[in-house]
């Protein structure tokens, strides 16, 4: 049997880890996540998701357009900092909007 590795592997790309790419924002998102949700999950996955890049003003760390049925906003004060979206499985964040004005990596 042959198998075409070619194409296997021009469809396979790595992505860099959002926590090597905004290391800051990050630290900002998982913060809160903690403060909002105690306990969740979610907040210790954000370093370890891999960045899509910036698209429309979105950190994406799943692929554009991928499912997510629901989203958190994120609070400093009285004042909404993120939208995060979580995918189906209520366990991974698809992508984060920052509302607070921050410069976003170019990618």
């Amino acid at each position: 049997m042959l198998l075409d590795m070619g194409s296997h592997t021009s469809r396979t790309k790595c992505f860099p880890r959002l926590g090597d790419v905004c290391p800051d924002l990050v630290e900002d998102v998982v913060t809160l996540l903690r403060e909002a949700s105690p306990g969740d999950p979610i907040a210790d996955s954000i370093a370890d998701l891999p960045f899509h890049g910036v698209r429309r003003g979105y950190v994406l760390t799943a692929p554009e357009g991928a499912p997510t049925p629901s989203v958190m906003e994120l609070e400093r004060g009285d004042e909404a900092v993120f939208l995060v979206g979580i995918d189906p499985s209520h366990s991974v964040v698809t992508w984060v909007d920052v509302l607070d004005g921050r410069d976003l990596p170019s990618r």
